[in-house]
């Protein structure tokens, strides 16, 4: 997996900085003082100063606790995610922000709650400036020599439905249980002097569990 991160670290970084000095060939077909005008290239190219603040994800398969109490089923959404930084880019970054798109999932059905910084409960709104999480640790670390810096962000996020009847709860429980397929996204930028920096997303299974 760091090998792997390796490789997506720095391929970022050579792609956003090699694409500055891209040269289209010409058509040596043509004669000289004929030659064809290659088409206007519109890929957005990156440079140096997006590529290194741009997020890396290592993430795995995230796990949501089911269960039910009288005619209500609570899923505690475990969210646990490795955002990296290089070094260099996070010393000019303001916030760091992960976003979670709930609404393609199972979970998108349910309301949800979670603790803000100053431990209050919020009711279907999570902070996506992590600046405001405290669910989190920030610590340096080395890639293939590579100095980057790991954010983890490590909060509960509580979902919850009541039904007509406990069985009712009981059955979409096992419904969720059966579930292999249920894919999250999530999204992060960096943020630094009134610029956002281009977004990098992930996808990961949910795993229900009881």
């Amino acid at each position: 997996m760091r090998s792997l991160f390796s490789i997506i670290l720095l391929s970022v970084i050579l792609w956003g900085c090699s694409t500055q000095n891209n040269v289209k060939p010409t058509d040596s077909s043509q004669p000289s003082g004929n030659q064809t005008k290659p088409p206007a290239d519109t890929t957005k190219k990156l440079t140096r100063d997006d590529s290194i603040h741009k997020v890396a994800f290592i993430i795995y398969s995230q796990k949501v606790k089911t269960s039910v109490s009288g005619k209500t089923l609570i899923l505690a959404f475990d969210e646990n995610v490795n955002l990296f930084v290089l070094a260099d880019g996070y010393k000019k970054t303001s916030a760091v922000h992960l976003k979670e798109d709930f609404k393609k999932t199972s979970l998108g059905a349910f309301d949800f709650t979670t603790l803000n910084q100053d431990g209050l409960t919020t009711f279907n709104f999570v902070d996506d400036n992590l600046n405001n999480v405290k669910f989190k640790t920030i610590s340096d670390t080395t890639v293939s020599g590579v100095k980057a810096v790991k954010v983890n962000v490590h909060r509960l996020i509580t979902f919850s439905k009541e039904y007509y009847s406990n069985q009712l709860a009981i059955d979409q429980q096992n419904l969720l249980l059966s579930k292999s397929d249920d894919l999250l996204s999530f999204s992060s930028y960096t943020y630094y002097n009134q610029k956002n920096y281009p977004v990098t997303s992930a996808v990961t299974y949910l795993q229900y569990v009881k």
